[in-house]
């Protein structure tokens, strides 16, 4: 009993001895997309009279923050952050008719902004750190941007607000590791695993469902920070 007190108290004397905080910036570039915008359902195939094809692709964004990591050892830390990040997901639905000789495309960006909040268990191994954790997300803008194209010629639309009703927060898990090219400068690669429905389950004043919830998030994020 006596050399389990001396052990843990040894642990609690060298854990504070080590601990130690670090602070740092962080920007990179984004790659997202949001699941269930468009799917083979939504298509449609009357051969010569009427031909609907929906498909979707990775939207390009930034993200940018700061962040604060508690060493609690050597090889272990707490790491909480705070970023803004853009992502969304664009659309795009061609229509064609073979029979009438006409044919559209409609391309739509759907646009949102985050505050990210990711709080990460992060190992250390050397030069190399790894992470995973929770990641709270509050929307601060959702628009929609569209152009309509049709005998080659394309009709741009204003940015709107999106008028649907959605979710103004996101949880996700975060996986990913950065490795330092010096003892301030580093690289960073993650990936953020949506894990709510951006917009949600609808139902009636008889509680119905009229709408089932869909489109989870996705976040590719590449960057570089600087730790001081």
């Amino acid at each position: 009993m006596k050399k389990l007190i001396v052990t843990l108290a040894a642990l609690v004397v060298a854990t504070g001895a080590f601990a130690q905080l670090n602070f740092g910036v962080k920007v990179g570039g984004n790659l997202s997309t949001i699941s269930g915008m468009t799917s083979e359902e939504n298509g449609l195939d009357w051969g010569d009279l009427a031909k609907i094809t929906p498909s979707q692709s990775m939207m390009v964004g930034f993200n940018a923050g700061v962040f604060a990591e508690y060493r609690i050892m050597p090889l272990l830390g707490v790491q909480v952050e705070v970023n803004y990040s853009t992502q969304g997901v664009n659309t795009k639905v061609e229509t064609s008719s073979s029979l009438l000789g006409a044919a559209s495309t409609t391309d739509t960006a759907w646009s949102l902004s985050y505050v990210n909040v990711p709080i990460l268990a992060k190992a250390h191994f050397a030069n190399l750190a790894a992470y995973v954790g929770p990641q709270l997300g509050i929307n601060t803008c959702f628009k929609t941007s569209q152009s309509i194209t049709t005998d080659n010629k394309t009709t741009n639309y204003d940015p709107e607000d999106v008028e649907d009703e959605y979710s103004s927060f996101d949880l996700s898990v975060v996986v990913g590791a950065q490795y330092k090219l010096t003892s301030n400068i580093g690289i960073d690669a993650r990936y953020n695993i949506g894990l709510t429905n951006i917009f949600p389950t609808l139902t009636n004043e008889e509680g119905e469902v009229t709408r089932e919830g869909f489109g989870k998030q996705s976040v590719v994020q590449v960057g570089v920070f600087y730790e001081f």
